[in-house]
């Protein structure tokens, strides 16, 4: 079964977020507690791969959990589904939106990280319905639904 592996958010800027044991997240508004919370609904929550930290890896970028500014890493590759899917996380119930694009600001970590990520950073989500997610949760992938 797919799995949450870490959560993060935080108010500041700098990189990598910090670890959170839980996440409240709030229908519309995202993660509480994060800078991003209440500022884009579509792209409230930013959802992670182990794949993309491997793939760092595999280029000699070792990085920390939260490095990629995500709230929720986990064990599988976001990547493989199709924008609009819906993922089942603890109490809560996201949409997947929008491939998030790499910023320089990934370049604190590595100058040659923005180019090794391209398209591979994650996946940005609204919340639908709101709850709580926990490190270890499963991740449910249900099928896309219409609007």
């Amino acid at each position: 079964m797919n799995r949450v592996l870490s959560l993060h958010a935080g108010q500041g800027t700098t990189l990598p977020k910090p670890p959170i044991p839980h996440a409240v997240l709030v229908a519309g508004k995202g993660v509480e507690g994060d800078r991003h919370f209440g500022k884009h609904p579509d792209r409230a929550v930013l959802i992670a791969g182990r794949a993309t930290y491997d793939r760092a890896a595999r280029a000699g970028i070792l990085l920390p959990s939260g490095a990629l500014g995500e709230n929720i890493l986990v064990d599988f590759d976001p990547h493989r589904l199709e924008p609009g899917a819906h993922l089942q996380i603890g109490t809560a119930l996201l949409e997947l939106t929008t491939v998030c694009t790499v910023c320089s600001s990934l370049s604190v970590f590595d100058l040659r990280l923005p180019k090794v990520l391209l398209g591979q950073r994650g996946l940005y989500a609204r919340v639908l319905e709101g709850g709580v997610v926990q490190v270890g949760n499963g991740v449910q992938i249900l099928s896309r639904q219409p609007a």
